[in-house]
């Protein structure tokens, strides 16, 4: 019985911590449609404007913003870092988070 219940908590637990990183930014769906498609103004309209950018020097820029869950501060492990790299030509080419 205490197998089963400890493995039913655990069960809970790496669910919750999953759904805490998937949704803790409300734009991964968005990103993975603007790809290739979506300039820098669209970005901004959409996601506001980023917290810090930087020209990159094989061309184009990266773009970061950070979200952190509310009550909480940067630097805190539950932020997570987005970064935009968008192409010479001003389009969304890639995102990560971290």
């Amino acid at each position: 019985m205490r197998h089963l219940l400890f493995t039913f908590c655990a069960f809970v637990l790496l669910i919750g911590c999953d759904s805490l990183h998937m949704h803790l930014h409300p734009y991964a769906e968005y990103l993975n449609q603007a790809v290739g498609h979506d300039s820098h103004d669209a970005v901004a309209q959409k996601m506001g404007a980023p917290h810090r950018t930087v020209t990159l020097d094989k061309g184009g820029d990266l773009w970061t913003y950070d979200y952190c869950p509310q009550g909480t501060y940067l630097g805190n492990p539950q932020c997570q870092r987005l970064n935009l790299i968008f192409d010479n030509s001003g389009k969304l080419a890639e995102w990560s988070d971290k």
